[in-house]
C-alpha cells in the first residue's frame, strides 16, 4: 500500500477522528475553528484542557474502592488475621476492609497522566502546557500511574460516566502521538497520519459514522457477505472466508456498498497509462455480485472511494447493471464543504 501523506488542516484531522469515534456530537461543544494549532499535539492539548475543565465544573466522577484501615469501631467487615496482630501488641482496634467513596478511579488516573504527559511534549506552546499542570493538581487524590496502551481499553464507559467519552479518546489520541524520545527524558511526536493501518481504520470509521449521523434516507448496517457459490468437492483444508463491506447504507429502493481506500493516489500507472487500480475495482465487484446473488432484489450500487491526493477522479460507470462510482474527497477543504461532497456522492445518479 501506498501511504496517503496529505495536507490536511489540523483541526480537519481532529474532525475526522471525532467522527471515526463516534463522538461528534460531544465535540461540537469543543470548537476548534479558528484556534491556530501549528500541530496535533498542541490542538488535542487544548481539547484535552477544555474537556477537563468542563468535568471538573461538573464535578469529577467517583467509585467505590477497598479500603483498609486499623480503626476503634467496626466499619465494613473485620480483617480477622490483622485485628488479631493489633492486639497481639495490644492495640484495641480493628483492622477493617470497606468500599469507600473516591475519586482515586482509573479513568481519573488516565486523564490525570494524560495532562500531565502533555505537557511535556517539545513542541507545545508553553503557556497550554502550564494551563495543564495547573489543571492537573486538582486531581489531588487521584493516584499517579505510567501510562500504556493496556490502560485505555480497561475503561469500560457507561452512563454516568459518558461525559468521560471524548477527552479518554482524545487521551488515547495524544498518547499516541507521543513516543518517548530514544536516549533522552521527554517525547518527541509521531505523525498518526503516517501509520498505515490506523489512518486506513479511521477514515473507514469516519465515513461510516458520517452517514449514520448525516443523513436520513438510508440506514448504515453491517454486512457480511457469503459466496454465491455451490461446493462441489472439499477433499482439503480450508474455506472460501465471508466478505466484510466497509460501509454498508440500504434503502427501500436502493442498497450502496462503499469501499474506502486511504491511498496516495486513486490511480495506478501501467506502461504509461494511468488507470483506476484494478485489485480495488475487482474487490468491489465481488462485493456487488456476490450481494446480489445472496436473494436481494433491490438495486445494489457501489461507490470506490479515497481521500483526495496527487489524482481525482470522478468517474461513474453501469457494469453488468451495477452503478459504480470511482470518487474521492478532498479532506484538506473547509468542512463544510466536506461534508456536502460525502451527501452528494450517495445521490441516485
Amino acid at each position: 500500500m501506498t501511504l496517503l501523506a496529505p495536507s490536511i488542516p489540523i483541526e480537519n484531522i481532529y474532525y475526522l477522528f471525532c467522527y471515526a469515534w463516534d463522538r461528534f456530537e460531544e465535540a461540537k461543544a469543543i470548537s476548534v475553528e479558528g484556534i491556530s494549532s501549528p500541530d496535533l499535539p498542541n490542538l488535542l492539548a487544548r481539547v484535552l484542557l477544555v474537556g477537563t475543565r468542563n468535568l471538573l465544573r461538573r464535578g469529577l466522577d467517583r467509585g467505590y474502592q477497598p479500603h483498609e484501615e486499623d480503626i476503634a469501631t467496626l466499619r465494613g467487615q473485620i480483617d480477622l488475621g490483622g485485628t488479631v496482630r493489633l492486639w497481639s501488641r495490644r492495640a484495641r482496634r480493628l483492622h477493617c476492609l470497606f468500599d469507600e467513596l473516591s475519586h482515586d478511579v482509573l479513568h481519573n488516573q488516565i486523564l490525570k497522566a494524560s495532562l500531565c504527559r502533555l505537557a511535556k511534549a517539545p513542541t507545545l506552546d508553553r503557556n497550554l502546557a502550564r494551563d495543564l499542570l495547573k489543571v492537573s493538581r486538582h486531581f489531588v487524590d487521584v493516584t499517579d500511574i505510567r501510562l500504556d496502551r493496556r490502560v485505555f481499553s480497561r475503561v469500560q464507559l457507561h452512563r454516568n460516566i459518558s461525559g468521560y467519552g471524548l477527552v479518554l479518546r482524545v487521551a488515547e489520541l495524544a498518547f499516541d502521538s507521543l513516543l518517548p524520545a530514544p536516549g533522552r527524558s521527554g517525547y518527541q511526536f509521531h505523525d498518526v497520519l503516517r501509520d498505515e493501518r490506523k489512518m486506513a481504520a479511521v477514515f473507514e470509521a469516519f465515513v461510516r459514522n458520517f452517514y449514520r449521523n448525516e443523513q436520513r434516507k438510508y440506514s448504515v448496517e453491517p454486512l457480511h457477505i457469503r459466496w454465491d457459490a455451490e461446493l462441489i468437492s472439499d477433499d482439503g483444508a480450508g474455506q472460501l472466508p465471508n466478505m466484510r463491506v466497509d460501509v454498508f447504507l440500504r434503502s427501500p429502493q436502493r442498497q450502496l456498498i462503499i469501499d474506502t481506500k486511504y491511498y496516495s493516489d486513486a490511480l495506478q500507472t501501467y506502461r504509461g497509462a494511468s488507470t483506476f487500480h484494478s485489485s480495488h475495482l475487482y474487490q468491489l465487484f465481488a462485493y456487488l455480485r456476490n450481494a446480489h446473488g445472496a436473494g436481494e432484489h433491490t438495486r445494489c450500487d457501489g461507490l470506490l472511494l479515497y481521500p483526495e491526493a496527487r489524482s481525482r477522479p470522478d468517474a461513474v460507470y453501469r457494469v453488468h447493471g451495477h452503478v459504480v462510482k470511482i470518487a474521492t474527497v478532498n479532506l484538506a477543504q473547509p468542512w463544510q464543504l466536506i461534508a456536502r461532497r460525502l451527501h452528494d456522492l450517495v445521490l441516485e445518479p
